[in-house]
């Protein structure tokens, strides 16, 4: 049996729709809705949508603030001017019987339009602003954003919602704590009245993720329970057999932002800062007339001029880092033999400040190519193999500058690369220099010795590396750009950090900064050295890690979920998730791997030789699979015993009580690992059941 045989094939089990795109019924009628139809939904139905918005609404933005933006993201809810096509309503929550009877009549298509622009309006309240898809959380705190637009705005009054009643107080108490998707199950559940599928299909097309929609849906029903006492009795049991529930008004008071008490604001505090804001418009008027007249000294430095000042770099001397709380780049030393290089020192801050048409910059994914805010950190400067390099950071990114030795001033090359919170390992390593299949790197002046070794070879000790007096190593083979994974060679650092120290496996992914190799669950230790069976696991991933290049990546981690005894020979299987996250907040990526046992029948994969690579048989991007958030998954396959009988295979983490198939194979086992027979290319679908009554669909092959 070759290899090839004995592994799942990635197209048997088909994928799971993508992370936030709900079920559609791709058969649901569709309507028209104009900004007339959409006006008309929100005059009649004005209260249910601005009591949805202030339910969904962040909680931190107090009572009075999240009463205005209640009333402005519903006004803003109307459609500028055109006619959108929307799917068919759902099931109207007046229509559905208390009995929980499906059916009744749909809603109106501009209701359900408007009403999920309201919900989508709240939800985003909560979140970073984003630009060109990217989140900034930092802008949030600079220009926090304003729900609903500019209007409405009342100057000199507070809104408070008129209280529900005596019992009023314990709900919204409960509702202020729970999170925003949570809030927004309850507002649909127990407002709209709607069913637990329709609310989870909202919630997925409001950009919540399928997994966290449920989640909420539960939470909901769960928090509907704890604050209604005896009465949530019969909602519950409505909820638990996926019937509608009933309305909020039957079962607990909640708010009324239309109905509202209106106080002043503070009085004393409002003459203050009038009486302030007048005297520092007259104080800057002054100081700008002042600075209109001042003849220039011809000394004065322009904004941003510290940065261009060799002088004012910041070094860190050589002990700094063992009187550090923490290892970062902030308590490297400046090294190297042109560190007292001035005019080298200018011309690169000048490149990064100011590059012209002789310096070519090149950036990680992610990562700002502006100039930095102030002075930068300098971390070596010198001649590296015909080579002059530079290399600063500047507390959130490292630069890399090189030019030809001898050629100063003459074409440049500044690398760029994000380095946000990197501490520990992560900070033990930046490139100084690539060759033909080489690379030469600087390390951290804690680490104490440093070897490299074949990851694909469980066997290889490794040898050991030479580092000089300045931390730079020699010249080490590097995976970077090698496609035929013949071997895979990393590096292992040992610290003199008495917390910490290693090994820690490191991978050249062709980026300015190594990659930090982790094993162990979602939440282990990711400075944890890893032992035998991590060495086994990672041989039989290596070759999958040039798959990860060029994407930014920070750490990737491998997690053994699940082994599995295969039939018709006593050997066992892994079951393998490969989770890589970046520097930045998005561009994650998940691999489920299937590793069969190595073949000890001479093929080429003996024990002592490279572990044969595992089959990937799923992958997700973008979302929170096999990390800690999502620390649940399964997944399967086909596989063929050596006598030549189809498998379905499939294994899911330790929470997983009862898989079951459906489709080309159909079957139900208890555990979380299940064997089937089956026949060459059928389709079939996994999901499970979890221990704490959740169900979970298997990672598709995406």
């Amino acid at each position: 049996m070759s290899p090839t045989d004995a592994v799942p094939t990635a197209s048997t089990v088909p994928s799971a729709p993508p992370r936030g795109t709900p079920d559609r019924d791709t058969a649901r009628p569709t309507a028209e809705v104009g900004p007339e139809g959409a006006e008309a939904a929100i005059i009649e139905h004005y209260d249910r949508l601005v009591r949805l918005g202030y339910l969904v609404l962040p909680s931190s933005l107090g009572h009075h603030r999240r009463v205005i933006a209640a009333h402005g993201i519903t006004q803003a809810a109307l459609p500028r001017g055109r006619i959108v096509r929307v799917g068919g309503g759902v099931p109207s929550p007046r229509a559905a019987g208390r009995d929980g009877a499906a059916g009744g009549a749909p809603e109106e298509p501009a209701y359900t339009y408007v009403r999920q622009r309201v919900l989508r309006a709240a939800l985003d309240a909560g979140r970073p602003p984003r630009i060109a898809g990217r989140e900034f959380p930092l802008l949030t705190r600079v220009a926090p954003r304003r729900p609903g637009g500019i209007l409405p705005r009342v100057f000199g009054l507070r809104f408070l919602p008129h209280p529900a009643g005596a019992a009023g107080t314990v709900p919204e108490q409960e509702l202020t704590a729970a999170a925003s998707p949570t809030r927004a199950a309850f507002a649909l559940r127990y407002l709209e009245g709607l069913d637990p599928e329709v609310t989870r299909r909202l919630l997925e097309e409001a950009d919540i993720g399928e997994n966290i929609a449920r989640a909420a849906v539960r939470a909901a029903d769960a928090l509907a329970g704890r604050v209604s006492g005896a009465e949530s009795d019969g909602a519950a049991g409505a909820a638990g057999a996926g019937k509608p529930g009933p309305t909020a008004a039957e079962v607990l008071p909640v708010p009324d932002p239309c109905l509202l008490r209106a106080g002043p604001t503070d009085l004393v505090r409002r003459r203050r800062r009038t009486r302030t804001a007048l005297v520092s418009a007259g104080v800057l008027a002054l100081i700008a007339g002042l600075m209109a007249v001042q003849p220039g000294d011809g000394g004065s430095r322009a904004p941003g001029a510290a940065a261009t000042d060799p002088s004012l770099l910041l070094r860190a001397d050589a002990g700094a880092w063992e009187r550090a709380g923490r290892l970062d780049f902030t308590s490297w030393p400046a090294r190297g033999p042109a560190a007292r290089d001035r005019e080298l020192l200018d011309r690169v801050l000048a490149a990064w400040t100011s590059p012209d048409s002789r310096v070519t910059i090149s950036t990680t994914r992610g990562t700002d190519p502006g100039p930095p805010a102030g002075p930068p950190r300098l971390l070596y400067a010198g001649e590296v193999d015909g080579a002059v390099v530079v290399l600063m950071h500047d507390g959130l990114r490292l630069m890399r500058y090189a030019e030809a030795a001898g050629a100063g001033g003459g074409p440049a090359v500044l690398d760029l690369a994000r380095t946000d919170g990197a501490h520990g390992a992560m900070a033990s390593a930046v490139v100084l220099n690539r060759g033909e299949g080489t690379v030469r790197y600087l390390t951290a002046p804690w680490v104490s010795s440093a070897l490299v070794r074949d990851l694909r070879e469980t066997g290889d000790e490794g040898r050991p590396v030479a580092v000089d007096g300045h931390g730079a190593t020699d010249a080490l083979p590097t995976p970077a750009g090698d496609t035929e994974c013949g071997a895979y060679p990393v590096l292992e650092f040992t610290t003199a950090d008495p917390a910490g120290p290693g090994p820690y496996p490191m991978a050249d992914l062709g980026e300015l900064t190594p990659v930090q190799l982790t094993s162990g669950a979602p939440g282990a230790d990711p400075d944890a050295s890893p032992d035998e069976r991590d060495r086994e696991v990672w041989a039989s991933t290596a070759c999958h890690l040039s798959t990860l290049a060029g994407s930014g990546v920070r750490t990737v981690g491998v997690w053994e979920f699940a082994r599995q005894e295969l039939p018709g020979g006593g050997e066992s299987a892994g079951w393998v998730c490969t989770r890589a996250d970046t520097w930045r907040t998005a561009g994650s990526r998940t691999l489920v791997q299937f590793q069969p046992p190595r073949a000890t029948d001479g093929t080429g994969s003996g024990d002592d030789g490279p572990a044969t690579p595992g089959a990937v048989v799923a992958r997700a991007e973008e979302g929170p699979e096999c990390g800690p958030r999502s620390p649940h998954v399964l997944a399967g396959g086909l596989w063929q015993a050596p006598d030549g009988e189809w498998y379905l295979l499939a294994a899911g983490s330790e929470e997983v009580a009862r898989i079951s198939a459906t489709g080309g194979v159909s079957g139900e086992v208890m555990g979380r690992t299940m064997i089937l027979p089956a026949e060459p290319g059928v389709e079939t679908e996994l999901t499970a059941r979890l221990e704490d009554g959740g169900e979970m669909r298997a990672l598709g092959v995406g």
